[in-house]
């Protein structure tokens, strides 16, 4: 159903998390895809998290100045109704020159 499907994009430039697609009360969003682009000379790793400062559920190793992306056949459940996706550079140290853009698909589930 078409109504179901909804797009997320966010971009990154620091360690810190950051959100890519905001819960919703009583809905699970389950991700179908992500592709994440990395405009700069150094290769990063991004983390994908279901809920803002819960364990990572996928990484996404990006080479400089490339793009990756995952499709996932059968959608990446969210663990907990009405969290947020959130995306962090798993980094260190000086980061400020690096940024990632990721967009994403989400199915919603009620």
């Amino acid at each position: 159903v078409r109504d179901v499907i909804y797009t997320a994009s966010a971009s990154t430039s620091t360690l810190a998390e950051v959100t890519l697609f905001a819960g919703v009360a009583g809905a699970f969003n389950d991700l179908i895809e992500i592709t994440c682009a990395n405009a700069t000379g150094a290769a990063v790793t991004i983390s994908v998290r279901d809920a803002t400062g819960a364990g990572v559920t996928k990484t996404i190793a990006i080479a400089a100045n490339g793009t990756e992306s995952r499709d996932f056949p059968v959608p990446v459940p969210q663990g907990v109704a009405a969290d947020t996706w959130t995306i962090q550079n798993a980094g260190s140290g000086d980061i400020s020159t690096t940024v990632v853009t990721c967009s994403a698909l989400f199915v919603r589930n009620v």
